[in-house]
């Protein structure tokens, strides 16, 4: 039950869009992410995959930073966008 909440919560995550939105929803946006990817991953591994427990951390770090380029992505290209507006 637990596992299914949390893949329907990172699914949804990722739906989340951060183009075009204010800084701090942005953030906050990419804050859930990494706190979703970081339950599922804690979740998946405790209960299906016990041998990689001592690579937990780098794989959250690993997913983790994938989210905030990605949102360092968005936030350029939003930003950029902007200023071609002006």
């Amino acid at each position: 039950m637990k596992i299914g909440l949390a893949v329907i919560f990172f699914i949804w995550m990722l739906t989340r869009s951060l183009y075009k939105k204010a800084t701090w929803v942005q953030l906050t946006i990419v804050g859930l992410q990494i706190f979703s990817v970081l339950l599922l991953i804690e979740l998946s591994i405790t209960h299906y995959f016990p041998e990689f427990l001592e690579a937990k951390w780098l794989i959250g770090v690993f997913f983790a930073t994938v989210f905030i380029l990605a949102a360092a992505k968005e936030h350029y290209l939003s930003k950029s966008e902007q200023q071609e507006i002006k």
